[in-house]
């Protein structure tokens, strides 16, 4: 009897899909360290994403999942045009292991009106 049940829980073991946890889901909130509203979403990558209210040029939680993602938060909306700032309009590529995520008043970029996430690739070099 108890190969009958080690055999039936391997079965459904198998019979289960094990559900993967897709790329891109971000946590944005309006307040430092995950405070104030917050909203966590997945979304797609290489796609431009406008911010919309409550976050639009109020976001100080801008936290990527630990998955091989990035994602470069604007300063303008997707497709308003070519950037002239002489700061640049993005705030450079944030991942799941950037220092500020939590908190991007701390470098003066809580202004996100949009954002384009894309799959980090890495290199392996052959000695």
């Amino acid at each position: 009897m108890k190969s009958f049940a080690v055999l039936a829980a391997a079965t459904l073991a198998l019979a289960s899909p094990i559900a993967k946890r897709e790329s891109g889901g971000i946590l944005l909130c309006t307040g430092a360290n995950a405070t104030g509203t917050c909203n966590y979403t997945v979304y797609p990558l290489d796609t431009c994403v406008n911010v919309t209210a409550p976050f639009l040029g109020n976001t100080n939680t801008f936290a990527p999942d630990g998955e091989a993602f990035a994602c470069y938060p604007y300063a303008m909306a997707c497709d308003v045009g070519i950037c002239t700032s002489p700061e640049g309009c993005t705030l450079g590529a944030v991942d799941f292991n950037y220092e500020h995520k939590y908190n991007l008043s701390a470098v003066s970029w809580e202004g996100v009106a949009s954002f384009r996430c894309f799959t980090k690739t890495t290199t392996t070099t052959v000695e």
